[in-house]
């Protein structure tokens, strides 16, 4: 009787604190009696069935090629009954099939004549169900360079994807926002329907801005000189600073054209309102405003960071806060700040949420937070279950005083 009870409780713990992720399959059978192993052996089977690819990983570096790697969580299958993972379209290299551990699980194969045009990769077998098969191989062109120093790709996945970038890339968009992923290093998209852009060269344009007595000011040799940079994928021209008016104007040359300031704040305080007009309207209307964000700022900050996309080709009006306005978003931003911590793996982006424009940390979700989440319903659960042991064993002891 006791090795019932202590069995039960043993099998509770392994089901609640495992990974609840399901493993899907679909019924779809693929003919595979033509097609032999990397050994040049064939495959026990005719036939496999295609299996759902549980997430993604991409590896994005300044290139077009990435590395891509399809995980499958959970379940098990023996070379009697091999799987069939569906690669992404385009050109492949370079295939291997391990386990999370990065041992090499074999037989494998794949669809097609060459593995570079193949639709399917053959896994013939996946022995342990607590180790996680990766399927990974290279894919030329799928990252896109616009002529004006943007990469660009659009994702859409129904599961998550995870995108890795090299270390020299710092600064991603999301669906045109900033993410600063400099402590982290790439981010975590949650139902993912996303467009990724990040900067080729991140080396910017510097605009020099005079601050002196008159009333419209712009590139001088007189009166006290601020340095505002700018990453952008157009042009950047006739940068003005309007003291009465406490805004900085300038002009963009291309529709959607993306930029990113770094505003001195001695020049223009923080937060900002950001306008869009044609080069001859003269007052800023509130349905002029446009959608911004302010990123990488904390209290001792000396520059701010501002992010926008220019619906066409027309004036930008970014117009400054009081001081009373800049103390209160600095109480927000030591509020919100979260305490030093070590560097990342990734940062989760859910589609659903709501962009603020105080800090990244509002933003984005860290991927630690998620997994302390977990713990904590894992601790609420091994404490329920000690408890029903504690009254097993005392009914136990009852029962045999009986």
């Amino acid at each position: 009787m006791y090795k019932k009870i202590l069995f039960v409780i043993f099998t509770s713990i392994i089901l609640f604190s495992g990974n609840t992720q399901a493993f899907g399959e679909s019924s779809e059978q693929i003919d595979i009696s033509k097609y032999l192993n990397t050994n040049g052996n064939s495959f026990r089977s005719d036939f496999g069935e295609v299996i759902q690819t549980s997430k993604i990983i991409f590896e994005f570096k300044k290139d077009t090629t990435v590395h891509v790697k399809h995980v499958i969580i959970g379940s098990t299958w023996s070379p009697d009954e091999p799987k069939l993972i569906k690669t992404l379209p385009g050109k492949h290299t370079n295939l291997e099939v391990t386990d999370e551990d990065g041992d090499y699980l074999r037989p494998i194969g794949f669809v097609g004549e060459t593995f570079e045009e193949s639709e399917y990769i053959i896994a013939g077998q996946k022995p342990h169900s607590g180790y996680d098969l990766v399927a990974e191989y290279d894919l030329e062109n799928f990252l896109e360079l616009g002529e004006n120093n943007l990469w660009k790709k659009q994702l859409q996945f129904p599961h998550d994807v995870i995108i890795y970038f090299d270390n020299e890339i710092d600064l991603v968009f999301v669906n045109s926002r900033p993410v600063d992923i400099s402590n982290a290093g790439g981010i975590n998209c949650v139902g993912c329907d996303v467009v990724i852009e990040f900067f080729n060269e991140k080396d910017p344009i510097v605009e020099k801005v005079t601050r002196n007595e008159n009333k419209i000011e712009e590139i001088s040799k007189f009166g006290e000189e601020f340095a505002v940079e700018f990453l952008s994928d157009g042009k950047i021209s006739d940068v003005k600073f309007i003291d009465d008016l406490n805004y900085l104007s300038l002009n963009l040359n291309k529709e959607n054209q993306l930029v990113v300031m770094k505003i001195p704040l001695d020049l223009l305080l923080s937060p900002y309102h950001v306008y869009f007009t044609e080069s001859d309207q003269e007052v800023l209307a509130e349905s002029d405003q446009i959608r911004k964000t302010e990123f990488g700022q904390n209290v001792t900050a000396t520059h701010a960071n501002l992010s926008f996309r220019g619906q066409m080709e027309g004036l930008i009006h970014v117009v400054g806060a009081t001081e009373m306005e800049h103390e209160e978003q600095l109480l927000k931003i030591e509020k919100f700040t979260p305490k030093p911590t070590s560097k990342t793996d990734v940062d989760t982006i859910n589609q659903d949420d709501e962009v603020e424009d105080i800090e990244n940390d509002e933003l984005y979700k860290k991927w630690e937070n998620s997994n302390g989440d977990i713990n904590n319903d894992n601790t609420i659960i091994f404490i329920i279950i000690g408890i029903v042991f504690v009254i097993i064993v005392g009914v136990i002891v009852k029962l045999k005083k009986n």
